[in-house]
Parts: C-alpha cells; sequence; structure tokens
C-alpha cells in the first residue's frame, strides 16, 4: 500500500485521487460473504436500494448506499440474523427482507464502531436501549435532525438512527454533520415543495456516505448480496 502510494507521489497525482484509489483497494481486498465472516450486534450494514429518492441520495453523497441499518444479532447464518433499521418506522428486521430490498448485484458494506473493539457489547445490552429508547419511533420523511411528530415523539430517518443509537455506547457521541442538496437541488426542491419545507440545506445530518466516510468506524468490506429463494 505505501509503495502504491508512493508511486502515485511522485507522478503528481493530486492527493483527493490517491485517497479514493487507496480506499478502492483497501475495501475490494475485504469481499465478504455470510459464510466467511461473522457479524456482531452494534455493526452496521450501508445498504444499496432502488427507488427515487434512494438513488438521488446516491448521487448527491456520491458513495452506491441509500440505507443504514445495524445489526441486532451476532451470527452468520442468514435465516438467524436481524437487524434495526427506520424503515416506516424504527423496527427490527430480518436480515433477509434487508437483502431482498437491496439494489440487485449491488454489495453492502460492512462498518463496525471502532469503541466495540476494546467493549464489545452484548446482543441483550444493545437489544435493551433498543426497545427502551428507539423501537416505534415513526420514520422522518424530512431528513431533519431534530423532528418531532404532533405527540411528541422524535422522528428518525435511516441513518440518523443509526448514528444516535450507536452514539448511546460511545464515550464520546458522534456529531452530525452539515448537509448539502447542491448536486441535485431541482430534485430536492420539488421533494420538500410537496412537504411546505425549505431544503434544510446545511442543516445538522447524517447519510450512509457520512458514515462510510467516519473515522469511528472501522472498514470490514463490501458483504455480498446472496440469492434469496
Amino acid at each position: 500500500m505505501r509503495k502504491l502510494a508512493e508511486a502515485f507521489r511522485l507522478s503528481g497525482v493530486p492527493l483527493a485521487i490517491i485517497v479514493n484509489v487507496l480506499l478502492v483497494s483497501q475495501t475490494a481486498a475485504f469481499n465478504e460473504t455470510l459464510e466467511n465472516t461473522q457479524l456482531k450486534a452494534g455493526d452496521v450494514l450501508l445498504v444499496p436500494l432502488n427507488c427515487y429518492v434512494c438513488n438521488a441520495i446516491e448521487k448527491e453523497t456520491d458513495v452506491p448506499y441509500s440505507h443504514s441499518v445495524v445489526v441486532a444479532t451476532s451470527t452468520n447464518d442468514i435465516n438467524e440474523t436481524y437487524v434495526y433499521e427506520a424503515w416506516g418506522e424504527v423496527k427490527r428486521t430480518p436480515l433477509t427482507e434487508i437483502f431482498e430490498r437491496a439494489q440487485k448485484g449491488q454489495n453492502l458494506f460492512h462498518l463496525r464502531p471502532i469503541e466495540f473493539q476494546s467493549h464489545a457489547f452484548s446482543e441483550q445490552e444493545i437489544a435493551s436501549v433498543f426497545k427502551s429508547s428507539f423501537e416505534g419511533l415513526p420514520f422522518d420523511d424530512l431528513f431533519l435532525w431534530d423532528n418531532f411528530s404532533d405527540s411528541g415523539k422524535e422522528k428518525l430517518y435511516c441513518s440518523e438512527f443509526v448514528l444516535k443509537f450507536i452514539n448511546t455506547f460511545l464515550k464520546s457521541p458522534e456529531p452530525p454533520s452539515p448537509m448539502s442538496f447542491g448536486v441535485l437541488s431541482d430534485f430536492w426542491k420539488k421533494y420538500y415543495d410537496q412537504f411546505n419545507q425549505e431544503i434544510p440545506e446545511g442543516q445538522p445530518g447524517v447519510s450512509p456516505a457520512t458514515l462510510f466516510h467516519s473515522t469511528r468506524f472501522e472498514k470490514l468490506g463490501s458483504l455480498t448480496t446472496p440469492i434469496i429463494d
């Protein structure tokens, strides 16, 4: 890896391109399947979805992932693996359903909070936090960091749920980042117009790309999507 970086440096290639090439080289070496990897409770999976808004999110953030979930069970048995997600509402979902929903021919991406390497939390601890503080909360179509329903329940979109959930276990929470909607501004104007809402440009938020690029997560590689009968 150092030799590859040095070769690029001597060639005068811009640093941003070097970083991207090294990242692709690193992650390509870690293709996983459920048979050769051990998912652990608290891991994060980034998911490529195929829907109108999903495609816009992927283009806007320049990563091939538009959804994110938290692994609920520590196993490599696909039929025994569940995740927590914000999809319609915050809920527990079989991993097989996530694979069925994912874009065909695309892989998920496997992340693990770095702090979990030195202090792993049990399924029971993670489930307890989920049930007491997150389960059943409504989905947030506006993608706002602090948004509440008329009944006072916090609304969460997928990556917001993932980050806020993981933050409950971290010694120092990972803050949100300013959101940008400049790549597909016309699309987002139409999207938010239907809610009579201004585009939340620059407001705090999080996306699958934020999680992918965060230094708080170990990149464990692409997770091959199996064919579900």
